[in-house]
């Protein structure tokens, strides 16, 4: 549809053409109707329009006065004048401001139409033109930004020869000499995770978040005439920083990454992640600069999204954690099931293999270790019959998997917390049995006067300071109290019911000294056996 603008002083002409013609048949809609030309030059500065349809004869600014400030100001916008003078002089006017029909009132509505038909046949061929015009010039510019892009990569990347590459940047007409150059490779958070898909939409969605960081960190560098940037297929954003003032360029770089990660943040709500080569000074090793940041941007790992890695740092920073502390430290805690001190552990952990500038690959070491200790202490737990909810296997493929430390810590400070839970309960499990199974066995063997602590441990298959540990968790006493109350019972009841005598009920209880077997009794009850039997036989 094309836009027309109906311009008359008469208000009955105006709705006459406005009601009578059939716009949208012709391809046309009616964008507005004005009384004079500064009406409709105000009308046209707000509202663009296609077409002016126009009478002579008008106040403030007439036909023709219109039609040639048309042609001055606005020259894509076609021109048709419907006068009611057949005037030669006017005629001419039309002609040279570009005029496109010169019709005489007065005119029918299919006539009207037939002129706007041409008209738009007209039209249609000029957008056709512009756009195929647009296209090319599009195009061309998208071959240069590739020409632009492929000879930059090249050179950062170094991966075609240096006589090959000169001719490249030749070609662009890149000039770069400088003192000094640094490479930042640009990434969103999104893509540094290890094992992030995308479905198709989300796909479509990332592309444009990387263009729209290519733009940014673009318009950042121009801004600070600081280097070149392309994008890469891979949707990073590189970007070659150069300059021939060395002192000032350190700051200079960690200002542009710090407002590309800001800008970012505030515009998208996307973290990003920069790694920084270190400086070189010829054009020939920009590739190794290139070579380091790639190797800085993997620290996102340790360190998160949001951050600027430089190389020299990271070196800097490298030194080794205190990883068996650690382990030691979450052995015994997770021994306690204490899941608070874990937790704690883990944080304490996390951040010291980010000050000790762990990549992936050394911390993935230690999240094997942490997973073959709590193995290690299940298998030492002499516990059996519960089924553990997790394998080992299954949780460090799942850490080793995670797209960041803090990420992975949180799983194996989970499987920690899960396995202490585990082992505390099978230590009541398992204890609850050793009761049971001990005080059946006493009650069995309380006669034997060689009853001990050694023969119950023995037949239980259990260390003597195990035993007496879980002995006293589960019943709440030792087992001497145990085999002392249940044989004292044992001989109130013979005091009470039998007439033997007291050495006989001493041995019939365990005691192979009846003397000790008094002293004992007494002890327990306030009272020497024969006292109790009298007193109980009344």
């Amino acid at each position: 549809m094309y836009r027309i603008l109906l311009v008359d002083d008469e208000a009955l002409i105006r709705e006459a053409v406005s009601d009578n013609v059939q716009w949208e048949k012709y391809g046309y809609e009616l964008a507005g109707s004005c009384e004079n030309g500064k009406e409709a030059l105000e009308f046209i500065e707000k509202n663009p329009v296609d077409v002016v349809l126009t009478d002579i004869c008008m106040p403030y600014m007439d036909g023709m006065q219109l039609s040639e400030k048309l042609s001055e100001d606005h020259p894509a916008i076609k021109i048709i004048i419907l006068s009611g003078y057949d005037d030669f002089d006017y005629a001419k006017k039309a002609i040279r401001y570009g005029v496109k029909e010169y019709l005489l009132k007065p005119i029918t509505a299919e006539e009207m139409g037939d002129v706007l038909l041409d008209l738009k046949t007209e039209l249609d061929k000029e957008r056709k033109a512009e756009k195929k015009i647009s296209e090319l010039e599009s195009a061309y510019r998208k071959g240069q930004q590739l020409l632009y892009s492929d000879a930059l990569l090249h050179l950062i990347r170094g991966s075609k020869s240096d006589e090959e590459i000169r001719r490249e940047l030749a070609k662009v007409g890149l000039n770069l000499d400088s003192a000094v150059y640094r490479v930042a490779v640009v990434e969103l958070d999104i893509y540094a995770r290890s094992g992030y898909k995308l479905d198709e939409e989300r796909k479509r969605e990332s592309a444009l978040m990387a263009f729209v960081l290519h733009n940014i960190s673009q318009e950042i560098v121009e801004k600070s005439k600081a280097g070149e940037v392309c994008q890469g297929k891979d949707h990073r954003t590189y970007i070659l920083l150069h300059s021939n003032r060395s002192a000032e360029f350190r700051q200079k770089v960690k200002n542009i990454c710090r407002e590309i990660i800001g800008q970012m943040n505030r515009i998208m709500q996307l973290a990003v992640n920069i790694g920084l080569g270190s400086y070189v000074t010829e054009t020939e090793n920009i590739y190794k600069s290139y070579e380091e940041a790639e190797e800085a941007l993997e620290y996102h790992y340790i360190m998160g999204g949001n951050h600027v890695m430089e190389i020299e740092e990271i070196r800097e920073g490298k030194r080794q954690a205190d990883v068996d502390g650690f382990l030691d430290r979450i052995a015994n805690h997770v021994k306690g099931n204490e899941s608070r001190k874990i937790e704690h552990d883990f944080e304490d952990m996390e951040k010291e293999l980010c000050e000790c500038r762990y990549d992936r690959r050394s911390a993935g070491v230690v999240l094997q270790r942490v997973v073959d200790m709590m193995d290690e202490l299940c298998r030492l737990s002499e516990t059996e019959g519960c089924q553990r909810t997790a394998s080992g296997e299954d949780v460090l493929d799942r850490a080793l998997a995670a797209g960041q430390l803090k990420e992975a810590l949180d799983i194996l400070a989970s499987y920690c917390k899960e396995t202490g839970e585990w082992m505390d309960s099978q230590k009541n499990i398992g204890g609850k049995k050793y009761a049971v199974m001990a005080m059946d066995y006493i009650e069995r063997n309380y006669s034997d006067c060689d009853l001990s602590l050694h023969s119950v441990c023995s037949y239980l298959n259990i260390s003597t300071s195990r035993f007496s540990a879980i002995f006293k968790q589960v019943t709440g006493t030792t087992f001497m109290d145990v085999l002392i109350g249940l044989r004292m019972q044992k001989a109130k009841e013979l005091l009470e019911h039998t007439d033997m005598k007291n050495y006989e009920i001493a041995e019939r209880v365990g005691f192979n000294d009846s003397h000790y077997f008094s002293i004992a009794f007494k002890k327990i009850t306030g009272k020497t056996p024969t006292e109790y039997a009298k007193e109980m036989r009344k």
